[in-house]
């Protein structure tokens, strides 16, 4: 990638960049998530001189490598982005596009850190986008946003950023975050597509009643019916997914259950005439409610399965297992939905980088080092994935809708990492300042990464080593 040049370009004095980038990316690819623990570890004489090459690399050096990566942020994706152009001239730019979020730690709050939903509840976190090509699986550009920011203005400035990156034709797949009419318009402005969800609403209600017949089927439990709107072009794809029907029905009993309950504390209200078991007053401190007169008509009995059944067919919403997909190209049902399932592979990466790269927020609080971490993360992300993208994949056999399959496989992100971890090298000093190192702990993957590694071993320069005393 040509990394060690431009990032040595960047810093002038002290250590070169490009070695404190280089340890970080190995700690953390090592399971390692504190760079205060990064500063002391590159205190060991063994780690200074295999990783450091002869450097010592304080925690204020690293502080002072993230804050320039922060800084030449933008120049630092650009140049990224041609070097992996030049390895790969025939890249397909068929981007994914998603987002998700750093909780963060301690007392400190960030310059991005705010109050989200994030992880099942409200926490402090800062949310970061980021691109991932589709046919390759690596990723290209990110940015990090304010925890409390909706996904909406966050597709509306990543998204056209992107945009200047890709070639024309190029298909960028979103979730619902990326509906805004604007930003569709701008991607197709630019001669690009898109696929995304879209809210479904009435008109779509009432079409699947008039064409639930036409529905064709598209494999794996799930049918279509496929929509075009002559004046913009645009398609829209209603699915019926068998398994999000009985996800729906399932969350339908128990939205019918909890209303059973109410009935019975509706039924005792009956029976006592005591108010406080169907209506709850609102504590206000300005006013009290004295008495309140509730007449209670049951409807259902919640012992019969018939009434039970019935409640939960009328708390079912009438798009129970329906979904929208809108596309600005004609495809076919299979297509579009084989396009957006597969964004399965961006969220597979947003969680290789925050479990497997360990990128975690820093306690340094500021926006720079927020920044510098998650471009440091996507860098080391960005390495692992170049491995797995030019491994030759072995053959699995599935069953998918009945048949047998027979699919490429590689070995995930995490697989990757573990194997590299329990690679042992044994240093073996000999006379004058030689070391022979010799490998041990080789598996079948990890001399596949080697083989990969060598055909770039001719791109490698030699590096500059401190001086010694």
């Amino acid at each position: 990638l040509g990394l060690y040049g431009f990032l040595d370009g960047l810093k002038e004095k002290g250590v070169p960049l490009s070695y404190v980038v280089e340890l970080m990316c190995v700690y953390q690819l090592n399971g390692g998530s504190s760079m205060n623990e990064c500063g002391a570890l590159s205190g060991s004489v063994l780690v200074k001189e295999e990783l450091c090459h002869g450097h010592t690399i304080s925690l204020k050096t690293i502080e002072r490598g993230l804050s320039l990566l922060d800084l030449y942020f933008e120049e630092t994706i650009v140049h990224l982005w041609r070097r992996l152009n030049e390895i790969y001239p025939d890249l397909s730019t068929d981007a994914y596009v998603d987002g998700s979020h750093i909780p963060r730690e301690g007392a400190g709050h960030g310059a991005y850190t705010a109050a989200g939903e994030g992880g099942g509840s409200v926490q402090l976190q800062d949310q970061f986008m980021i691109a991932q090509l589709v046919d390759s699986g690596l990723p290209i550009s990110v940015e990090v946003y304010r925890g409390n920011l909706n996904d909406t203005p966050q597709y509306a400035d990543f998204v056209p950023q992107l945009m200047f990156m890709l070639k024309q034709g190029s298909i960028i797949i979103m979730d619902h975050g990326g509906s805004a009419k604007d930003l569709l318009h701008e991607i197709r402005d630019n001669d690009m597509d898109y696929p995304t969800r879209v809210r479904m609403n009435r008109s779509d209600i009432e079409r699947i009643r008039r064409e639930i017949g036409d529905a064709k089927y598209v494999g794996s439990g799930t049918m279509c019916i496929q929509h075009r709107f002559e004046s913009s072009d645009r398609h829209t794809y209603l699915y019926f997914s068998v398994d999000r029907y009985i996800m729906g029905h399932l969350s339908a009993e128990r939205r019918a259950l909890r209303l059973m309950e109410m009935a019975c504390d509706a039924k005792e209200y009956v029976e006592k005439q005591d108010p406080r078991k169907v209506v709850k007053p609102v504590k206000n401190p300005f006013f009290k409610v004295k008495s309140v007169k509730v007449e209670v008509e049951m409807t259902l009995n919640p012992w019969l399965e018939e009434d039970v059944a019935k409640a939960i067919r009328e708390t079912e919403k009438d798009d129970c297992g329906w979904f929208k997909l809108e596309c600005s190209k004609r495809l076919t049902p299979l297509q579009a939905l084989d396009l957006y399932r597969h964004r399965a592979g961006i969220e597979a990466l947003i969680s290789s980088i925050k479990s497997v790269v360990n990128m975690k927020p820093l306690r340094v609080w500021s926006a720079s080092s927020t920044r510098g971490a998650v471009l440091l993360g996507m860098i080391a992300q960005l390495c692992v994935s170049m491995v797995r993208y030019d491994m030759e994949p072995d053959q699995i056999i599935k069953r998918i809708d009945g048949r047998v399959v027979r699919m490429d496989h590689k070995p995930s992100t995490a697989t990757i990492c573990k194997n590299l971890s329990h690679w042992t090298v044994v240093l073996v000093p000999r006379d004058g300042f030689k070391i022979d190192r010799i490998y041990t702990d080789e598996n079948d993957l990890t001399r596949r990464i080697s083989a990969v590694l060598d055909c770039y071993r001719g791109c490698f320069r030699p590096l500059p080593r401190a001086a010694g005393p």
